[in-house]
């Protein structure tokens, strides 16, 4: 099918008109303001955290955060050079959101991808058109182990936009999420919430902060949730996790801190429904069918972290902050996919898909924040080193023969009756480890970056982070059992990120920056294959893939409470090798580009109306590759414009009702480039609410998907592939007691 036919190409001619809009949107104050701010070089202190505080945030805002959690971003995100969405802890519990994979079904620029045979599933993320799933860090660490992650530690959620290698090292090609953890605070709280809803919703968690003594605070969160899965037959998702935290301060200058978290997940794998190849579009089976063998299939995921942080301030110019982190995760399943299926026969394949991998990594970040001036410019600078050592033993397996029924192919997979599946069919004995490869990686990095204020008006910043990356790949066999020679690749690289501010008036800021980003080859601890940016002989020994991005953007807050922002992006990559689709790789490479638009509100409109959400508009391209036939195709696995807005409304001293309101374009299938299958555009409409009951205790409400609106998350990218069918609808009420 022609490109120009399923997706008309009328972005490239309005980037001129989005730049003028978002230059624009910091119009209305420049004429308003007239005092000349004063100059702002100063450190901000995290104290006097409550249960209901976000130290991050605007106490009269919730939805909105004044800077980032992050040590590497020293100024407001206001004046901060980079498109950074942050989600705060309101945001999250008025969304409903309890995962991650809940929460980023409804943020704009961002599209959920699939758990393939490659590569891990759980919390995979596009973002800006490219594949992010190991690009998410908790507390600025990166998380490599690809599982299922939860909400209920979380201080906020922040999502830095574009390539981000100068902050947070290798990928990032279009951004990277980070997880912000509560943190103990002063004095004595505690918060437990009840949560009761449909399809078996159970839920409850705890939040305690005790103050031991004046220099000793302690803080504990604990979760435990059981539900099976809206509009789906069979699936279920149970999970408990404990996220324990203390901070020393021995005296006001110097603190020590220690947190541990450990998250397990028991679950059911679902990926949905079987595709009508002939029609090109998922099969019209019942929504709740489950193509699954229940007596095979599971998931499990685990992950146990420790953390030891040391936080100093030498004087008021210096201060040394250091973190040390042991994590160790795990993830196991055996998924049906519902594949090949016979449209006369009316039967579908349940494929089995597999994995069992233990990720185990140490971290080690240190930096020095520096304060001085040279002349008339004042300097904020920002250096440290990175060293890190990951490891994922994956356990390959081999299933035996099913039992009593028709099995179809080598993986001896049944069949089953594409109406009116069978879960409950009989299966044989366990399976076997048949290969135990290892990717081992380890890398080490320095970096130095710097705000540099040239007075109240102008502001710029350049970082420079450089890479020494190495990948080990061990243990490989073919699929007759052989062995395979091992893989290794060593890369060095250097990114940069420089950004101009300009702020007209105290309230709005306009910027314009560049940012890289590097893809050496073996990034991806999850996979072996270049399907899923593995590891393959011919890439170990290619250069790094490089990512450049330009940025031209406008920040406005309105009211004091309410910021505005835009922004106009490019993305180029160039030499990314390419994939026959099978795991091997073919002689070439492409070249990529994505140019968008972007659009947030977070904060208040009025004292009782917030506001939280965005608009994303992007075009995806093959610029260039070895395959004709893929130049000018878009990007699989992403929607290219995607909406969303959440508005509550406090009614009363007790009463605030709201609601969310989302949209999605199609998504198409494909490897490299896109093919001809694809999963249609959607609405998705939620409700919330809460009542006040007393001081210390409040009821709230959740409708998530309020239409109950049939759509689809992802599509597999295979020949034969599938679609990943999203919740259905579900309500829950929430009992929520402080004391």
């Amino acid at each position: 099918m022609n490109r120009a036919i399923r997706k008309p190409r009328s972005l490239r001619t309005q980037v001129g008109m989005y730049a003028a809009v978002a230059v624009a949107a910091a119009a209305p104050a420049f004429a308003d303001e007239s005092d000349e701010p004063e100059l702002r070089n100063e450190t901000i202190t995290v104290t006097d955290v409550t249960a209901d505080t976000n130290p991050y945030g605007d106490p009269n805002a919730p939805y909105r955060a004044i800077r980032s959690a992050s040590g590497l971003f020293t100024e407001d995100l206001l004046d901060t050079p980079k498109t950074i969405t942050v989600i705060t802890d309101e945001t999250l519990h008025d969304l409903g959101a309890k995962s991650f994979r809940d929460l980023f079904r409804s943020q704009p620029g961002i599209t959920l991808g699939t758990g393939e045979g490659g590569n891990a599933f759980g919390d995979r993320i596009f973002i800006r058109g490219f594949d992010a799933r190991n690009d998410v860090y908790v507390d600025g660490v990166r998380d490599p182990g690809v599982g299922s992650r939860e909400t209920f530690a979380v201080q906020q959620i922040e999502v830095l936009k574009g390539p981000s290698s100068a902050f947070g090292g290798r990928g990032t090609t279009g951004g990277a999420v980070s997880l912000v953890s509560k943190k103990p605070g002063q004095g004595d709280w505690g918060d437990v919430e009840f949560t009761l809803g449909s399809d078996a919703t159970r839920r409850a968690t705890l939040d305690v902060n005790h103050e031991v003594t004046d220099t000793l605070t302690v803080r504990l969160n604990a979760m435990t949730h059981d539900s099976e899965v809206a509009g789906r037959d069979e699936v279920f998702n149970d999970r408990w996790g404990l996220a324990a935290a203390a901070e020393w301060t021995p005296t006001d200058a110097l603190t020590f801190g220690f947190d541990y978290y450990h998250l397990s997940t028991d679950y059911l794998p679902d990926w949905g429904h079987p595709y009508d190849t002939e029609n090109n579009r998922p099969f019209a089976v019942d929504r709740d069918n489950f193509y699954g063998v229940l007596s095979r299939d599971f998931g499990e995921t685990f992950a146990d972290v420790y953390t030891a942080n040391t936080n100093w301030v030498i004087s008021d110019k210096v201060e040394f902050a250091s973190t040390l982190r042991y994590g160790q995760s795990k993830n196991a399943y055996t998924a049906s996919a519902p594949e090949r299926p016979d449209p006369v026969a009316r039967t579908v394949s349940a494929n089995a898909k597999r994995r069992d991998a233990i990720t185990d990594y140490w971290t080690n970040q240190s930096r020095f924040t520096f304060r001085f001036d040279t002349g008339t410019i004042g300097h904020t600078l920002v250096t440290g080193i990175e060293l890190s050592r990951e490891e994922t033993l994956n356990r390959q397996r081999a299933f035996t023969e099913c039992a009593e029924l028709p099995c179809t192919g080598a993986a001896s997979n049944p069949l089953l009756n594409l109406d009116n599946p069978d879960n409950s069919i009989p299966w044989g004995s366990d399976t076997e480890v048949t290969g135990r490869p290892t990717i081992e990686t380890e890398t080490a990095a320095l970096y130095a970056l710097d705000t540099l204020t040239f007075s109240p008006q102008w502001e710029a910043f350049i970082g420079v982070r450089a890479d020494t990356y190495s990948a080990d790949v061990t243990g490989l066999t073919n699929r007759d059992g052989t062995p395979t020679p091992d893989r290794s690749a060593d890369s060095d690289f250097i990114n940069w990120h420089a950004g101009l501010v300009y702020k007209p008036v105290e309230n709005a800021s306009i910027y314009a920056s560049y940012s890289s980003a590097s893809n050496p080859p073996c990034e991806q601890l999850d996979a072996f294959a270049l399907d899923y940016g593995g590891c393959d002989a011919l890439v170990a020994a290619m250069d790094p893939v490089e990512n450049n991005s330009f940025e031209l953007g406008a920040k406005y807050n309105l009211g004091g409470h309410l910021d505005l922002t835009a922004a106009v992006f490019q993305i180029t990559r160039d030499g990314v090798p390419i994939s026959n689709g099978r795991g091997a790789t073919t002689a070439g490479s492409q070249d990529q580009e994505v140019t968008g638009v972007e659009f947030g509100v977070a904060g208040n409109i009025t004292e009782k109306w917030s506001l939280f959400g965005g608009l994303t508009i992007f075009e995806t391209e093959v610029t260039d590759s070895t395959i004709a036939s893929q130049i000018g195709e878009m990007f699989p696995n992403v929607s290219e414009e995607s909406f969303t807005l959440t508005s509550r409304y406090q009614f009363t001293d007790r009463l605030h009702l709201g609601g969310t309101a989302g949209y999605n374009s199609e998504k198409y299938g494909g490897t490299v480039a896109a093919g001809s299958t694809f999963v249609p555009d959607y609405w998705r409409f939620d409700v919330f609410g809460g009542y006040q009951l007393t001081d210390n205790m409040e009821v709230t409400f959740n409708i998530l998907n309020a239409t109950d609106e049939l759509y689809y998350d992802a599509l597999y990218r295979s020949g034969t592939p599938f679609s990943y069918v999203a919740p259905g609808r579900s309500a829950f009420v929430t009992l929520d007691i402080d004391f």
